[in-house]
């Protein structure tokens, strides 16, 4: 296995285990220095994508329990404005009790939804059945319809760093997918594998979907993981977009920490109406009025703040 990127910081010396994924289509020159290497590049199960070099990975290489361990795309640069440096240089930031690192680019889409399975029934029809019926199957069934995933606990694309007992906890989840997906008389793997619509295409199988919700529904009903959070709603572009989904976020917080349903009525209206009050935004900021491009200029800064 490939060396990984290792740092120690006194006093408690802690130390990282952080790769990028080498895939088929990339070159190792495009990967950050300052992370490992976990070779992909013979691309044997495609089907399974980032999960199968992770997958064999955790499986056969010992983990250090105080140690931290992730798996990142080679996008990770260009989707959080982050290089390998800055993202240790977080890390090693956090607090002691940390068991996770959460460094989703952006997640202004899912915060306009309720959870991250309703977010991605919406783009990809029928995955909260699957997905119910496959927690039901592996004996943890979940009302999907009532859970509410937030800034603190949303995933996107394996984009975290965590400790081994977290991913010990995913790992036995998805291993449970990975079986039923494989079963070929299974009728719960024949939906698994059934290819749904991904950038304009139907070449990415359900499964793949499923599975990258996992983690956020691991840290979403199962609070004992302590996760630090880089900030969700960094954006490089699109930036009109923001204000309604923060709106968004901070009333699912009120709602699962306060209990108060109309929190969630009024979450319910906002997002109902984010198209109208995004091209206001939109037209506010190109009118240049003081009551919108100012603000706006702010939250375009925290992107170009990663540069620092």
């Amino acid at each position: 296995m490939q060396a990984a990127a290792e740092v120690g910081m006194l006093p408690r010396m802690q130390r990282l285990h952080i790769y990028q994924i080498l895939n088929h289509y990339t070159s190792r020159q495009e990967l950050d220095p300052d992370f490992g290497v976990l070779d992909n590049s013979a691309n044997e199960r495609p089907d399974w994508f980032e999960y199968w070099p992770i997958r064999k990975y955790l499986l056969s290489e010992p983990l250090d329990e105080d140690a931290f361990y992730g798996f990142l795309s080679p996008k990770f640069l260009h989707k959080t404005n982050l290089t390998g440096a800055m993202a240790r240089e977080f890390i090693l930031a956090a607090g002691p009790a940390t068991e996770m690192i959460l460094f989703s680019p952006s997640i202004h889409n899912s915060a306009y939804f309720l959870n991250v399975f309703e977010h991605g029934e919406s783009e990809h029809p029928g995955l909260m059945s699957v997905a119910s019926r496959l927690f039901e199957r592996i004996g943890r069934a979940a009302d999907l319809a009532e859970l509410v995933s937030d800034s603190r606990n949303t995933v996107h694309s394996n984009y975290f760093i965590a400790k081994p007992r977290f991913w010990r906890a995913w790992l036995a989840i998805n291993e449970q997918l990975f079986s039923i997906a494989e079963a070929p008389a299974d009728p719960l793997g024949e939906e698994l594998r059934t290819p749904t619509s991904y950038r304009g295409r139907s070449q990415v199988q359900m499964k793949i979907f499923v599975m990258e919700r996992v983690a956020t529904w691991i840290i979403s009903t199962d609070r004992s993981f302590a996760t630090t959070v880089r900030d969700p709603f960094v954006a490089r572009s699109r930036t009109y977009k923001l204000p309604v989904a923060i709106i968004c976020d901070a009333l699912k917080i009120a709602y699962v920490t306060q209990g108060r349903r109309q929190y969630k009525e009024v979450f319910l209206l906002v997002r109902g109406l984010k198209k109208y009050l995004n091209l206001q935004i939109r037209i506010g900021d190109r009118l240049g009025l003081r009551s919108v491009r100012p603000y706006l200029r702010t939250l375009r800064s925290y992107w170009r703040e990663g540069e620092r």
